[in-house]
């Protein structure tokens, strides 16, 4: 991925909108004086930063600006998402433009299979062979026959594990280490 200032621009101006969102509300829970919500709530935030924050910490800044952005999209059809990024990703055996056109896929996907309005799970773990990104749907959507065909295809061409269980509303995919 180019750094496109567009791209770049646009995340910042949601997540300034996102922020500015959160104090009001916060603000509003202190001035009806309803401190232990102003103080759930800032708990709540505090969850949600941290996942974003995880993230950020991923040693290829493509595939964290490329989250981010998917993030973005998801908050847009309102999908919630609950995100664990337990490594920072080191030492991939593929490319990084491949890297990332695969997270994009595997993103662009999970979103379709979330469908509206709902909620899924994000999870990168270490495991021996790799790095695996899962994602998993609360309630899956229909997806059209062939929605998957795209990943698969790239999977396939580069030797990438890639689950697929529309019915269970999961998917993953496993970008293997150096």
């Amino acid at each position: 991925m180019t750094w496109q200032a567009a791209a770049v621009v646009s995340l910042l101006r949601w997540q300034r909108h996102d922020i500015l969102n959160h104090l009001q509300v916060i603000s509003g829970y202190l001035q009806l004086q309803k401190s232990d919500r102003a103080l759930s709530y800032l708990q709540e935030v505090i969850v949600q930063l941290e996942q974003v924050g995880g993230l950020m910490r991923l040693k290829q800044p493509d595939l964290a600006l490329a989250s981010l952005l998917k993030m973005e999209q998801a908050a847009a059809q309102g999908i919630t998402l609950t995100i664990a990024v337990h490594t920072m990703m080191e030492n991939l055996a593929v490319d990084d433009k491949v890297a990332l056109t695969l997270w994009e896929a595997a993103w662009d996907l999970a979103l379709a299979l979330a469908g509206e309005g709902n909620a899924v799970q994000v999870s990168l773990t270490e495991v021996e062979e790799g790095y695996y990104l899962s994602f998993k749907a609360a309630v899956p959507a229909i997806v059209p026959a062939g929605a998957a065909n795209h990943l698969a295809d790239l999977t396939g061409r580069h030797q990438v594990p890639f689950t697929w269980e529309p019915d269970k509303g999961k998917m993953g995919l496993l970008l293997r280490k150096q």
